[in-house]
């Protein structure tokens, strides 16, 4: 069963210079959400490393048991892997579009060479960048272009690029100084960033327009940047002065760093446009590593003599927000006196079962984790005023003390305040034999 945090991100104490979607950064400030962790493991595998997410609620990634590496999509409450290539290659995914192409790379069967691929449905599309061994492709736009880096096996040749399918050419983004680049978040407006390793390692934005690349730093140590979506939110990872690896989500106004915990290295990879990050995580020297989505959160600002979470966010029309409170079993959902009305919902990956049931006026609908459920689409044309949400296993539960965290992505009818509350549910029915003590004081602070 995946375990889940809600561990908190920190906030970089400075700034840097870069120019993002036009803009540049400020001197000073810092950018600041709370985010909350939800962990991800491909069941039965040893390693789980989560790589691509796109605004569909879909992620992907490789994992290893063992019997070796695969590769792995989520989609629609359902792990599965990717489609066997031919040639017995293995496969390993890193990317994926909001139209479902994914990406990544094809280790020949002998290992001696590597590919890049564009997966389409169960259609492998397969292609190399000219004299070099090695090819792996990173992340895949709404259109199709690709970034990657390329490499032979001694490492002596390096080239990170773009690469266009419909033409078969490569571009390539080369950095002064260095020895190796890799090309990896691309947005829809074409903005590219990756890194460098040369005297140092730094991180680029390239320019759609003029293929001008912009570098940075973190603090001034080795970052790494992996993704940036369509607002211009940069992700990835640096190291800290604590020797530690932490991630980091970046704009125009500053930066922030994501630490899971006190003792692990968190790496993102990719970033939606709801500003979610996918990466992974692990204890330095161990050999499990396992995935994560990092989701920024509003957090109650109290609760209810019922035990009800109270919330207190401003929200735009059809714009998407999420709220955390502690997991219980279920949830009821309300708006506030004067509230806009609920128009959609999007549940949280990595709890359970990733299954759900979603009730409202009487009429249940299951519903996978990560996908969105439109109120409108289902007879409430104005939304609606209250939802709930149930299916949670008990065995999903954690401590309260350390609450597992249940990020809820709803969207509102109009401009307005969220007021509403979120309300834990009880079952009335004997728990496990195997329930911890944990489990029955959740359940006590429930309500019926």
């Amino acid at each position: 069963m995946p375990r889940h945090s809600t561990t908190r991100a920190e906030r970089g104490p400075r700034s840097f210079r870069i120019l993002l979607a036009g803009l540049a950064l400020a001197a000073a400030g810092t950018v600041h959400a709370d985010y909350v962790f939800t962990t991800i493991d491909y069941p039965g595998a040893e390693f789980t490393d989560v790589r691509g997410i796109n605004n569909a609620g879909e992620i992907v990634g490789y994992a290893r048991n063992v019997s070796g590496n695969f590769g792995f999509k989520y989609s629609g409450g359902h792990f599965s892997r990717l489609p066997p290539a031919p040639g017995g290659r293995t496969i390993n995914g890193h990317g994926i579009n909001d139209s479902g192409l994914i990406v990544g790379s094809a280790d020949s069967a002998d290992g001696t060479t590597t590919e890049g691929f564009i997966l389409d449905g169960s259609t492998y599309a397969f292609f190399s960048y000219p004299g070099l061994d090695r090819t792996y492709a990173r992340a895949i736009s709404a259109d199709g272009m690709v970034t990657g880096y390329a490499e032979d096996d001694g490492n002596v040749l390096n080239r990170g690029f773009i690469y266009d399918p419909v033409t078969g050419s490569f571009t390539d983004l080369a950095v002064p100084g260095a020895v190796h680049v890799i090309a990896q978040g691309i947005n829809d407006a074409h903005q590219v960033v990756g890194s460098s390793i040369g005297t140092t390692v730094e991180s680029f934005l390239r320019d759609p327009v003029t293929g001008a690349l912009t570098m940075f730093q973190i603090e001034g140590r080795p970052t790494r940047a992996r993704g940036i979506n369509n607002t211009g939110l940069i992700t990835g990872f640096h190291n800290d002065a604590t020797g530690r690896v932490a991630a980091f989500v970046a704009q125009s106004g500053g930066y922030q760093l994501l630490y899971i915990n006190a003792s692990d290295d968190t790496i993102g990879e990719a970033i939606n446009d709801a500003g979610q990050v996918s990466g992974l995580f692990s204890t330095p020297g161990a050999a499990t590593t396992h995935g994560f989505i990092a989701t920024p959160a509003a957090l109650p600002v109290g609760t209810t003599a019922s035990g009800a979470y109270v919330f207190s966010v401003d929200v735009v029309a059809d714009t998407p927000i999420f709220i955390d409170p502690e997991v219980a079993l279920g949830y009821e959902y309300r708006i506030g006196h004067g509230d806009p009305n609920f128009v959609t919902v999007r549940l949280p990956i990595g709890i359970g079962d990733n299954q759900y049931v979603l009730t409202v006026n009487g009429r249940s609908y299951p519903l996978a984790a990560g996908e969105l459920f439109d109120f409108r689409a289902h007879g409430h044309a104005d939304g609606v005023r209250r939802f709930r949400v149930s299916g949670i296993e008990v065995d999903a539960m954690l401590d309260p003390r350390n609450p597992y965290a249940f990020p809820t992505q709803v969207s509102f009818a109009a401009d307005g305040r969220f007021t509403g509350t979120m309300g834990p549910l009880c079952r009335h029915k004997p728990l496990p034999p195997q329930a911890s003590r944990a489990m029955h004081r959740a359940l006590q602070k429930c309500r019926p």
